[in-house]
């Protein structure tokens, strides 16, 4: 079984806030998740061929096509504006 000192410091690098109470159950569900993926490496994968993506999508390309607008038809859609501009929100975080 994982030990609390290597959940500490799986928490620690995760950035993840683990109280005291919790740290059993979370031994227990993570020991139990480390025996799954044992198993899992036990099992013989030298037949199976190596696969990057299982679904068989394709992605669609399309000509990046400019089309020209007058600056009054854009300006009509917004809905606030000021002397030729887009008017938006002021969005400024202070970190002190």
């Amino acid at each position: 079984m994982i030990s609390e000192e290597e959940i500490r410091k799986i928490a620690k690098l995760s950035y993840l806030e683990i109280k005291d109470e919790e740290i059993d159950e979370i031994r227990e569900k993570f020991s139990s998740i480390l025996e799954y993926v044992k198993k899992l490496q036990e099992l013989d994968i030298s037949d199976v061929p190596e696969t990057a993506n299982l679904s068989k999508t394709e992605n669609v390309f399309r000509g990046d096509i400019a089309k020209e607008k007058e600056v009054e038809d854009l300006l009509s859609a917004l809905s606030r504006k000021k002397d030729n501009y887009m008017q938006v929100k002021k969005i400024l975080y202070n970190e002190d």
